[in-house]
């Protein structure tokens, strides 16, 4: 007998990406000048931050939200906001992607505010976007989807992201982000190739981290205004 399908997965990729933009931009506003390679780490963190986000909505739009439909033509408002989020969202990154290419590698002052608020934009838009996502999108996927139906989704998600470059970055990314409970599980079931880049990618993840990051208060999430 089928059960429910484990979003454990899908949920922590949404719980990193929320997180990540504003500890960016509260560690682009604490970088003194002068500091090379702090400014150095943030650029290299956002291209990974950038590359996973593109990689996460070209599989929400081309293989979970097409499914999704299928199966609830209801949910197409629904749908149809999240398009419009996805393309509003690349309009911002495109704007922090053109404010990193811009900085200077001194770490000038003025540059980095403005980085970092255009990174707060984002965050302000994602922390949208992903409480749509998960009150009213994700409880879809839970209930109408069975656990068989959803892991062949997931199959197709990881041949279409492979193990390449990104996955170096996006792996200690999304898995740095569980609670100790959901990592454990998560590894211990995971592939052999996804354990051994875990293992190699933690520790450099983790550096970076440190450089470009800075922490900044837990948000609580606010109301969804369901599309009619």
């Amino acid at each position: 007998m089928s059960t429910a399908p484990d979003t454990t997965a899908y949920r922590a990729v949404h719980r990193a990406l929320r997180v990540a933009p504003r500890r960016l931009a509260a560690g682009a506003r604490s970088i003194g000048g002068g500091d090379r390679r702090r400014v150095a780490a943030v650029a290299k963190y956002w291209r990974g931050y950038q590359g996973e986000t593109l990689c996460h909505h070209t599989i929400e739009d081309d293989i979970v939200f097409p499914a999704l439909l299928r199966r609830v033509p209801e949910a197409a408002g629904l749908l149809d906001q999240t398009d419009e989020d996805h393309h509003e969202l690349d309009r911002l990154m495109a704007a922090c992607t053109a404010a990193v290419d811009g900085l200077d590698p001194w770490g000038e002052v003025a540059q980095l505010h403005e980085l970092a608020d255009r990174l707060d934009r984002l965050a302000d838009l994602m922390d949208r976007h992903l409480d749509l996502e998960d009150a009213e999108i994700m409880p879809l996927v839970e209930t109408w989807f069975t656990a068989d139906e959803f892991e062949q989704l997931e199959q197709q998600a990881n041949k279409a992201i492979g193990l390449g470059k990104q996955a170096f970055f996006t792996i200690p990314f999304i898995v740095g982000e569980m609670p100790d409970d959901e990592r454990k599980r998560l590894m211990a079931d995971a592939p052999l190739p996804l354990r051994l880049l875990y293992r190699l990618a933690r520790r450099p993840h983790a550096r970076l981290a440190a450089l470009a990051l800075r922490p900044v208060p837990d948000r609580v999430p606010e109301p969804v205004a369901v599309p009619v």
